[in-house]
């Protein structure tokens, strides 16, 4: 078989592969749910539960706990509807109609007071008291509190991505599409070293720990997921192009080199000194085998549910260091240092992103 089309067909695979992952993983494909069921028992058309997640006119998020909760108090189960700030703050929870006795139920519903005004985090971990005579209704609102509140933790990604359809992009995002114009056009143009460091600098500082825009496994399934939205979109759209459509004009590695903050980081760090350790090219040449390898199995790892989690240890999750985690963040210390002896030993030798890229690559060499 022709080698062009060999690599053709390897580049469908692992899109494929991807779109597998997406639903895999979030059981949706460019935000469509496909866990939506449309049949129905004898012949009655089966009654659909509201919509767990929505968004209000402002871009609040409004949890809806009907289809997330069993618990019940007294007579029968108590659904709830809370609103959420962009910020992660609870405006409001609100109790929908339900078959609880009145009384006992308006004693109840004092509790959600408890969490309004709180930050999600600090509500999930909040001990609030039952209401002594309605412990009942007091528990299952409880329940229906935890439920919605660990739904929007778990989904907060997805739902970041999703409240870009219903408002404007934050002014912060039109700086990083700023910043990602000039690193996708001025280097085709620019060829000066100083402006090279300039760009790198912005890309890390506001593409990276500012706005936390970049390309990722994580992130290309949570698009595919839940597809782009309008604003938002044009980041990623500008990134995915670098990375995938400036090859078949012969401009290869312009998005690792030029875009990319990780990649901007490492070339920063090997900037500190001239001195770098020479590794022998045998070594080299098992790295970069063990790369490809690397890569096959986290690529097969996407079609396992419980091996998908991979996806959020690459490394491009340190720059929101608020919420990456330790080891993620210790092992990107470790790649910085690194890179100051070794150039950029993330990107040659382990990136499963930057290996995805390459296979696109090798589509175009001529060789």
């Amino acid at each position: 078989m022709n080698n062009g089309i060999q690599r053709f067909l390897s580049f469908i695979v692992c899109l494929l592969m991807m779109t597998g992952a997406a639903i895999n993983c979030n059981k949706s494909i460019l935000g469509k749910d496909l866990t939506q069921k449309h049949s129905s028992d004898a012949g009655e058309s089966a009654q659909e539960s509201p919509e767990a997640i929505t968004f209000d006119d402002e871009g609040n998020v409004i949890i809806n706990t009907t289809s997330l909760s069993d618990a019940t108090g007294f007579s029968g189960k108590t659904p709830l509807e809370m609103t959420i700030s962009k910020d992660g703050d609870i405006i409001n929870i609100i109790a929908l109609p339900n078959t609880e006795t009145p009384g006992f139920f308006s004693r109840a519903s004092v509790i959600l007071d408890n969490w309004k005004g709180c930050k999600v985090d600090d509500a999930l971990t909040k001990d609030v008291d039952a209401v002594t005579g309605a412990t009942m209704s007091s528990d299952a609102l409880k329940d229906n509190v935890n439920k919605g509140l660990t739904l929007y933790a778990n989904e907060i990604e997805h739902i970041n991505a999703s409240r870009d359809q219903h408002g404007a992009m934050p002014w912060k995002l039109w700086v990083a599409l700023g910043v990602t114009l000039m690193a996708c056009i001025l280097p085709l143009f620019i060829k000066n070293k100083t402006y090279h460091v300039v760009q790198m600098i912005l890309n890390v500082i506001v593409l990276g720990f500012w706005c936390g825009q970049f390309i990722s496994y994580g992130l290309m399934v949570n698009w595919l997921s839940s597809g782009l939205g309008m604003w938002r979109g044009l980041i990623p759209i500008l990134m995915l192009a670098a990375a995938f459509i400036y090859p078949v004009f012969g401009k290869r590695q312009h998005y690792c080199t030029h875009v990319c903050p990780l990649g901007s980081i490492q070339q920063l760090a090997g900037m500190c000194t001239k001195s770098k350790i020479k590794i022998p090219k045998a070594i080299v040449k098992t790295l970069e085998w063990f790369r490809r390898i690397l890569w096959a199995v986290l690529m097969f790892c996407l079609w396992i549910p419980v091996m998908t989690e991979w996806m959020d240890y690459e490394l491009f999750s340190a720059f929101m260091v608020e919420s990456a985690s330790m080891v993620v963040l210790v092992c990107a210390a470790a790649v910085v240092v690194l890179s100051v002896f070794i150039t950029r030993p993330y990107c040659r030798f382990i990136c499963p992103t930057g290996t995805l890229i390459k296979i696109e690559e090798k589509m175009f060499d001529k060789k």
